[in-house]
């Protein structure tokens, strides 16, 4: 059997327009990396085609230890307080390699 570790899995859902400022929070907050999807359904808030640009959402998704969490979720509340719209889960995940979400993604890059 595999040892696993226990991480954090953030997932937001939101317009592609915020993809970059996601990114930006990422960086800030010491995570390894990112993984962004364009991704269309339907929710509480309509019908999202993703056929257009100005109708596209992403599915944003970060794995990170558990500290680095709440502070994340603090960058994604104040996005909210400024009127964008998120659906955001944190889900319990393991991982087989967990020094590879230690390495801040910046670090990464030169290692």
């Amino acid at each position: 059997m595999h040892r696993l570790f226990p991480q954090k899995l953030l997932t937001i859902v939101t317009h592609d327009v915020l993809e970059e400022r996601l990114v930006e929070m990422v960086r800030r907050r010491g995570a390894s990396g990112y993984t962004v999807d364009k991704v269309y359904g339907a929710g509480s808030s309509g019908e999202v085609s993703g056929e257009l640009d100005v109708d596209t959402n992403i599915k944003f998704q970060v794995i990170v230890p558990q500290g680095r969490m709440p502070g994340m979720l603090d960058d994604v509340e104040e996005m909210t307080n400024e009127g964008h719209h998120f659906t955001v889960f944190v889900s319990d995940v393991a991982v087989l390699a967990p020094e590879k979400f230690e390495i801040p993604l910046d670090d990464s890059a030169t290692q």
